[in-house]
């Protein structure tokens, strides 16, 4: 189907574009066909291409993947029409990417449960029976970096930390093994090398040494690696 023409355009692109914005990719990449047509053509005052976009099935999530050839193909020929529906894919699509970054690849919490990964036998107690009563850290592996929150032990006095390392600070990671409690137990621990943190101050551990101790270390090290390989083949 070829279309020469489109009536004209009556909305305020401002406004369309504040709308975009605040969709959420998630739910963009579940419609149906017919919501891609009421919910974004339709938005966009672009009405006129909902057969096009019908005939040629164009779901949430293959309207996220749409390039200037497609649109070619698929018989939008107006090129001020192409390029005004391409730059609201491009808000689209940048909501996308920045939704990507955030969104959890791991989380979990240190110390983790078990006598392996505790200091000492009261510590594991503490863990099972008053967790507030211990220092905890919060972790989350991200697209863009790791988070973890500094839980001190319950008091109205504490603050919690919240500290952030950017995988474009990340310098290496070193997975370690060791046995614990007189051999009968194995503690697993990831350790990551790191220009300091955000948030972090110069007590504790040696700055720029991030230490997680965790039965998953060996999954996390492999999501880690993946997420900062990813991180810097965009900063390329």
């Amino acid at each position: 189907m070829t279309v020469t023409s489109q009536p004209g355009s009556t909305g305020s692109s401002k406004a369309i574009e504040e709308y975009l914005v605040h969709l959420d990719p998630t739910e963009i990449a579940k419609w149906t066909t017919a919501e891609v047509c009421s919910q974004f053509l339709e938005r966009i005052e672009f009405n006129y291409l909902v057969e096009n976009f019908t005939v040629n099935n164009i779901t949430g999530k293959v309207l996220l993947m749409l390039e200037e050839r497609n649109l070619v193909e698929m018989g939008v020929n107006v090129i001020g029409d192409r390029l005004m529906i391409l730059s609201y894919l491009k808000l689209l699509k940048k909501k996308k990417i920045e939704a990507d970054k955030m969104a959890t690849l791991w989380s979990g919490e240190t110390p983790a449960p078990g006598l392996a990964y505790s200091e000492d036998c009261g510590q594991c107690c503490a863990r099972m029976f008053c967790p507030c009563c211990i220092t905890r850290k919060m972790w989350r592996i991200t697209g863009q970096g790791i988070f973890y929150r500094v839980v001190p032990p319950c008091s109205v006095f504490t603050t919690v930390r919240q500290e952030y390392i950017d995988f474009r600070f990340l310098k290496d990671m070193e997975l370690r093994s060791r046995n614990n409690c007189a051999c009968c137990c194995k503690t697993h621990e990831l350790i990551m090398y790191a220009e300091q943190a955000s948030g972090e101050d110069d007590s504790g551990a040696a700055r720029g040494e991030y230490e997680l101790k965790h039965p998953q270390a060996n999954k996390v090290e492999g999501i880690v690696r993946t997420a900062w390989s990813n991180a810097r083949l965009v900063a390329d």
